[in-house]
């Protein structure tokens, strides 16, 4: 499990952008993009981006109006990351990868 993974402060942020590709060679990768706060006290957002690469399973399942209407307060509920896999929990949505890297970058 990485490191920098269990310190991120998922609650209340923002989903931006999910993407999936698979190239040529059959290799598939998630990307995510979040705005997200450094700790609870944090007065403002950050961006982030998650690459997931090796990607074995991805599912998703998201509100797009919830995610619209909470974009405010945070469409966010939760995160973590557990073994291989990744979880994100949303107002009214789910996504759930499993793959073999995780990279978290600064965006």
């Amino acid at each position: 499990m990485s490191k920098s993974f269990d310190k991120l402060f998922w609650h209340d942020g923002n989903l931006t952008d999910v993407s999936f590709s698979i190239d040529a060679k059959g290799k598939s990768t998630v990307q995510l993009q979040a705005l997200l706060y450094k700790d609870g006290q944090a007065p403002q957002r950050q961006p982030y981006q998650i690459r997931c690469e090796a990607v074995s399973r991805f599912q998703c399942s998201l509100d797009g109006d919830e995610l619209k209407r909470n974009m405010f307060a945070g469409n966010i509920s939760n995160g973590y990351l557990k073994g291989n896999t990744l979880w994100i929990y949303f107002t009214d949505g789910l996504l759930e990868v499993q793959a073999l890297r995780f990279r978290l970058m600064k965006a």
